[in-house]
């Protein structure tokens, strides 16, 4: 059982707060001598697979990192660009780590808006008045499950579809936010939330979800 990620919504449909709680096992990793026999392509300042598939690699996966170090977009971890470290003789061999595009905080932003947005048109469909909105969505690989408080904060919990106890998490999650956010003096309402206890109790709460596979009464 997996949680993949926690995303909390203002009621103006802004990212307040995202954590992947989970990393997906790498897709493919292999050891290259030069020339490397993949073609690699620059595309929203990432780098990707444009051809040569072999070994779990796929076109389309992008490159997540270069002899272990995680690659920041189209940089190495040392400031230098992916495609022309890889284009040099003198780096090889090298090691590199291949698999699915990693979504950029921005997407995350506009991908929050767009739930939001969703959410509403939801709320206004249903034949009667008073809809909670969207609560679930489901697909073959993972379940959207969302929480919106009476003040309009909405709760998104991106879980495997095996995972129990998501219901009773949303609320952990809120008694979270309200713990360790809303009694923060420094913290102000729809702002985005940097606060380490938050983070901190969010973690654990997770962690402990995943294990039992549900929140009893007394977690």
């Amino acid at each position: 059982m997996a949680i993949f990620s926690v995303y909390v919504v203002n009621k103006a449909g802004g990212l307040i707060y995202q954590l992947d709680s989970y990393a997906p096992r790498a897709e493919a990793e292999k050891t290259f001598s030069y020339p490397l026999d993949l073609l690699l392509k620059l595309h929203d300042d990432r780098v990707l697979v444009a051809f040569g598939q072999r070994d779990g690699i796929r076109v389309g996966h992008a490159v997540l990192a270069i002899n272990g170090m995680d690659v920041n977009g189209k940089y190495t971890a040392e400031g230098r660009e992916v495609l022309e470290y890889l284009g040099s003789p003198a780096n090889y061999p090298v090691s590199i780590r291949f698999g699915r595009p990693r979504l950029t905080s921005n997407e995350k932003l506009m991908l929050a808006s767009m739930f939001h947005s969703l959410f509403a048109i939801g709320s206004q469909l249903s034949p009667e008045q008073g809809s909670s909105g969207i609560e679930m969505l489901e697909t073959d690989t993972f379940k959207l499950h969302c929480y919106q408080t009476l003040t309009g904060i909405k709760f998104v919990v991106l879980a495997d579809p095996r995972q129990a106890g998501i219901d009773s998490l949303l609320r952990k999650i809120y008694e979270i936010y309200s713990d360790y956010a809303l009694k923060n003096p420094f913290y102000s309402l729809e702002m985005p939330i940097r606060c380490e206890l938050f983070d901190q109790n969010l973690k654990l709460a997770l962690e402990v979800a995943e294990k039992a596979g549900t929140f009893g009464p007394g977690s």
